[in-house]
Order: structure tokens, then C-alpha cells, then sequence
């Protein structure tokens, strides 16, 4: 397996070198820990260089954005960390674990996996406390997540904006690399994160998986 993390915090992996940046990794399939110790040990970080971004006015948000915020503040401005899962260093699947976590709802650790969860939602339809997929190779699946907070904005952590923060979505590269979006249910009714407050109690990990990375 080779792969890389590039300068937006999104991982490519694949059965073959595609280009320079790609690194030898593993022998077959590996669990999260394992891929992420895999690229620091041979320094597969960085990938090619892209801008930085200047941090989002929020304005005014939903009762349910402002409670999303509350629930990442302990997060907000912590660097960003591969593998991380502390306010010390955090990573983008990491991040939206630890808010959801703090509803009560239990995520898997990537993000590829946390695609397979909840209902799908369209571009269009977008709504506090879904989670947005992203990806640089939509040959390659699903290698960054966020949370979305309303009026086009994404709460995120990505070594491009130096670690968790806010973003626009409408003409930026995150809107060309939206892949997905997943809006998780309460088991006990329909009502979904956003209109009926925090995420559910629990997610069926068993549902159908999106493509990942």
C-alpha cells in the first residue's frame, strides 16, 4: 500500500506509486493506527503546496450551529495533529468524533468509515451537524471531514489553516472536492441532527458504507 497526507490534512492511499508523493506504506490492509504511524515513519506528509486560508467571520448562527460550536470550543485553535485526538493535536476524523462524541454518539475513527454512516444528503439540502466528505482524487474515496454549521460554513482541522476552525464552502476548493454528505438519525425516531437538536445516542455502524480512502 502507498500513500501520503497533503497539505489539506486529506490522506491518499493506493495499490500503486500514482506519483512522486505516493510512499510505500504497508503490506495490505491496516487499521487506523497502524496507516497513521505508517506515514510518519516515512514522512509521507505534505503532498503538493496549496494556500492558506484566512479564518470565517461566523456571523450569526442556528441554535443548532451554536451548539456544535459549544461542544468543539475545547478544540477551537488546537493545532492539527495526524492520528490526534486531543485538544493537544487533532486530526479532521478525530475532530468530528470528540464533538459527536460529546452528544453522545459514538463515530469510527476514519473518515471513510464515518461516510457509511446515516442517510445521505445533497448539496442542496445541507443542514447544521451533517458531515461533509472531501476528496483531492475521487479515485481514490473520501480522505477529509468536517462538520457542517449552516450558512455555508464547515468546522474543520486541516494543517492548511494550521488546525481546527471555520471555512467557507461556496468557491473554494473544499466545494470542488465535496464528495458526500451524511446526516445521522436517532434510532428511536426520524427526526434528524439538525432539526431535532444534538446527534442520536447511538449510529448503527452496520449501515451502507460510502467509498473510502
Amino acid at each position: 500500500m502507498y500513500g501520503y497526507e497533503d497539505s489539506l490534512g486529506m490522506l491518499h492511499t493506493s495499490s500503486t506509486k500514482v506519483n512522486e508523493h505516493y510512499k510505500p506504506l504497508f503490506e495490505g490492509k491496516a487499521e487506523h493506527e497502524a496507516l497513521m504511524r505508517a506515514l510518519r515513519e516515512q514522512n509521507a506528509l505534505g503532498g503538493p503546496p496549496l494556500a492558506q486560508v484566512m479564518p470565517v467571520d461566523l456571523g450569526p448562527l442556528s441554535e443548532a450551529g451554536e451548539r456544535i460550536m459549544r461542544q468543539a470550543a475545547p478544540y477551537m485553535g488546537a493545532p492539527y495533529l495526524l492520528g490526534g485526538d486531543t485538544a493537544a493535536g487533532i486530526d479532521c476524523s478525530g475532530l468530528t468524533r470528540a464533538v459527536y462524541a460529546g452528544f453522545g454518539c459514538k463515530l469510527p475513527r476514519q473518515s471513510r468509515l464515518q461516510a457509511g454512516l446515516g442517510a445521505p444528503v445533497s448539496a442542496a439540502e445541507l443542514a447544521p451537524g451533517d458531515l461533509l466528505f472531501f476528496s483531492t482524487n475521487r479515485d481514490v474515496g473520501i480522505s477529509h471531514v468536517g462538520i457542517y454549521l449552516g450558512n455555508g460554513r464547515m468546522l474543520h482541522s486541516s494543517p492548511r489553516r494550521g488546525g481546527v476552525g471555520v471555512d467557507r464552502l461556496s468557491g473554494t476548493d473544499y466545494e470542488r472536492w465535496f464528495v458526500a454528505a451524511r446526516r445521522l438519525t436517532r434510532p428511536e425516531s426520524v427526526g434528524t441532527v439538525s432539526a431535532a437538536g444534538p446527534p442520536g445516542r447511538s449510529v448503527d455502524p452496520k449501515r451502507r458504507a460510502a467509498k473510502g480512502d
